[in-house]
């Protein structure tokens, strides 16, 4: 760990306190100039760091700066991390990495050219969100699929309310919804082997909501973010809990461990739904029912008919 890492931990575990840079420096076993120069890289990321002749170093307030040091200080999970300002799409960036069993996560503090599903745009701008793409090459096949995606929608709800104290739910499949708005979005891209029904790589873009944003009028109903407070809980620690979680529920997703608690947070069961099989605008009228041992949405038409859907995109008729 980086001497400006190490730096940051004892000022966010003093935080608003004076540490003496002598004490800095006989914990980190650095010279005075190496405290000195740390203090200023943090300042130059951002960070809030008060600097006095006779008392030292103090971190001022939770600053919710997203860096590599920041993340870390949270992170469990064994992946390589990359933070970055601002980057067109963490999605597209991943693209450009050679996978492998060893997780990589990108993480941004803004996005000039971010996506949702179906090559729609996904609004990301700096400072009130969260923008984070996990890529690896994972060990089970093609068939599970389905199950990484309800996965990673379980592995955001959990994260989400470790770090900010609420309860999410899902829309089938991996829409995140907090308070009847939409906060969370989840792209899953893969690269499939035919031959051997392995998928040679994965690559999972999530996008937050964080706080209070731009959103354009036609989606300031549908969208919302987490918090109404900004900086009221880190990005940082969000994106390695996510991190956590994710890694923890892939390393077993064929186990299926998780869809009870996929089933509990689906708010559409029992809901008034249109389907949109061919992702058109107009949609046919039903009524979700449950979620399938294969993951599928279980659905019952006006008609009295039923149907397993695996594809296709969903409405709710009133949120």
């Amino acid at each position: 760990m980086s001497t400006k890492s190490e730096m940051l931990n004892l000022l966010n575990d003093s935080l608003g306190q004076f540490i003496s840079g002598q004490q800095i420096a006989d914990r980190l076993q650095v010279s005075r100039n190496a405290v000195w120069k740390a203090a200023a890289a943090l300042k130059r990321e951002g960070y809030e760091v008060e600097s006095k002749t006779g008392s030292g170093y103090r971190l001022i307030g939770s600053t919710d700066v997203l860096s590599l040091e920041s993340v870390q200080r949270f992170l469990n999970a064994p992946v390589d991390l990359q933070v970055y300002q601002s980057v067109t799409s963490t999605n597209d960036l991943m693209k450009l990495e050679t996978l492998s069993h060893r997780p990589i996560a990108i993480i941004a503090n803004k996005q000039t050219s971010g996506r949702g599903r179906l090559g729609r745009s996904f609004l990301s701008p700096g400072g009130t969100g969260l923008y984070l793409t996990i890529g690896l090459q994972p060990s089970f096949r093609l068939d599970q699929s389905l199950f990484v995606t309800m996965a990673c929608a379980v592995a955001a709800c959990r994260a989400i309310q470790t770090v900010c104290g609420i309860e999410p739910s899902i829309k089938w499949v991996n829409d995140i919804y907090y308070n009847g708005r939409k906060t969370c979005g989840i792209l899953t891209e893969a690269t499939t082997n035919l031959e051997t029904g392995q998928i040679d790589g994965l690559i999972i873009g999530t996008g937050i909501n964080c706080f209070p944003g731009s959103f354009p009028e036609e989606i300031s109903h549908i969208a919302g973010p987490l918090s109404e407070e900004p900086g009221s809980f880190s990005r940082s620690r969000l994106a390695a809990e996510l991190i956590n979680e994710t890694y923890a529920l892939l390393s077993d997703v064929e186990s299926r461990s998780f869809l009870d608690e996929y089933r509990r947070r689906c708010f559409i069961i029992g809901r008034r739904i249109l389907i949109h099989p061919t992702y058109d605008e107009e949609g046919i009228p039903a009524v979700a029912t449950g979620i399938s041992d294969d993951g599928g949405l279980m659905v019952e038409y006006p008609d009295g008919r039923r149907e397993i859907l695996h594809t296709g995109e969903i409405s709710v008729t009133v949120i």
